[in-house]
């Protein structure tokens, strides 16, 4: 409002304006209809130059006001296409500067914010990081980016904070459940010739190693790693089974493999982890009744471990999401929704350079495939030592059948279809 009154004021004082225009006007109008009408005056007889006089006197008066009004509003609309053409140029250079700050904020947002994340996810400090980054030429952008980069400095500092936490817990967990399952381990060795303890120890065995498929998942999740290591290769029969073992439906899981290749130690126990959550996924999004197979097949590029059940099978979209969920590394931080279990796969997958993909499946649902590169492939003798004791065969109704004897070789007996 006082900017307003400011200008209008100024405006009535200036020489231009429509007010003084209008002053001059009447004077000068005032003026010339004066000697005019002093001149009609002089030349008529002195009887009449009175009346003339009074009647030249209005006219001309109203004359000059008309004059000075039109003056006036002529001024008034000059000032007002001037103004109207200040305002446009002003519209105009407001909407280029709008179109520049949303432009360098949409460039801000899909590239500056990033960048200043991974920099700082890679371990620079906050101010380093908002250093190195490109800087916007508007200071509005400049102290949104020195904003951004405190709250994601600070929000690191948490989120490391909590992982490392996450990742010391689970790793007291994961030396509770190694030590638990040496302790069954010893009391299944002392107790194998009882049925009924032996089948109880065995049960109490299957849930401990499901506790530790679940430490190991938080660990690989928090930065840790899994809690148990290999130093031999490891057969992928013994894998496979080793992956059965840790999922609660086990009974369900059929194995089709005659393969005699073996996974390198130091990625067996990746391999399991990554091989027992695509089982457990597949029991837990296909029916009860139904069997989860198990195939492995030899190619040139490696060996391909496929895992297939008779569910809904997965829409196109949620099979890319999957797809993306397996194929990027992920932690407890950017961990996208609730599907754990596929997150620790991608984690391995990264680790290691597995390469998983679903698609459907022959069976109706949905199909995970899992290639172990060649270089983690080698050859060795049958007798190598495995990993745990292999759970029950999912054909045996009795789950001391197996373990109280030698696994038996899966091969096309061993599952049905």
């Amino acid at each position: 409002m006082s900017a307003r009154v400011s200008e209008r004021n100024q405006s009535q004082r200036s020489p231009n304006s429509p007010i003084l225009q209008a002053v001059l006007a009447f004077l000068a109008a005032a003026v010339v209809l004066a000697v005019a009408w002093y001149w009609v005056v002089s030349a008529v007889p002195a009887e009449a130059q009175v009346l003339l006089t009074a009647v030249g006197s209005v006219m001309g008066v109203l004359l000059a006001g008309a004059v000075a009004v039109a003056t006036y509003h002529a001024g008034a609309a000059a000032i007002v296409r001037e103004r109207a053409v200040r305002a446009e140029e002003r519209v105009a250079e407001s909407e280029h500067k709008t179109a520049g700050l949303e432009q360098e904020l949409r460039q801000f947002a899909h590239d500056g914010v990033p960048d200043l994340r991974r920099r700082i996810r890679k371990g620079a400090t906050t101010d380093t990081a908002i250093a190195e980054s490109a800087q916007p030429s508007q200071e509005a952008l400049r102290s949104l980016l020195v904003q951004i980069g405190q709250t994601l400095g600070q929000a690191e500092r948490r989120g490391a904070a909590a992982m490392a936490a996450c990742a010391g817990a689970a790793a007291r967990v994961q030396a509770q459940v190694t030590n638990l399952l040496a302790q069954l381990r010893e009391l299944e060795d002392r107790y194998g010739d009882q049925d009924g303890i032996f089948g109880d120890l065995l049960e109490l065995d299957h849930q401990v190693s499901q506790m530790g498929r679940l430490a190991d998942s938080f660990a690989l999740l928090s930065g840790g790693r899994s809690g148990r290591r290999w130093t031999k290769p490891i057969v992928m029969e013994s894998i496979l089974r080793g992956a059965m073992g840790r999922i609660y439906a086990y009974r369900r899981v059929r194995i089709h493999t005659t393969s005699t290749a073996a996974v390198v130690g130091y990625a067996a126990e990746g391999v399991m982890q990554a091989v027992a959550e695509l089982m457990d996924n597949a029991a837990n999004f296909s029916a009860h009744n139904t069997e989860v197979h198990v195939y492995v097949e030899e190619e040139d590029t490696g060996v391909m471990v496929t895992v297939e059940d008779s569910g809904l099978g997965m829409r196109p979209r949620e099979r890319r999401r999957a797809n993306q969920l397996v194929s990027e590394p992920h932690d407890l931080t950017n961990l996208p929704g609730s599907r754990m279990g596929l997150a620790v796969v991608g984690r391995v997958a990264a680790k290691y350079g597995l390469t998983v993909n679903f698609r459907p499946s022959s069976r109706g649902g949905t199909g995970a495939v899992v290639l172990i590169p060649q270089h983690l492939i080698t050859r060795t003798q049958q007798d190598l030592s495995m990993p745990a004791p292999p759970p029950p065969t999912p054909a045996t109704a009795e789950p001391t059948a197996v373990a109280a004897g030698p696994p038996p070789v899966a091969g096309g007996g061993n599952g049905s279809g």
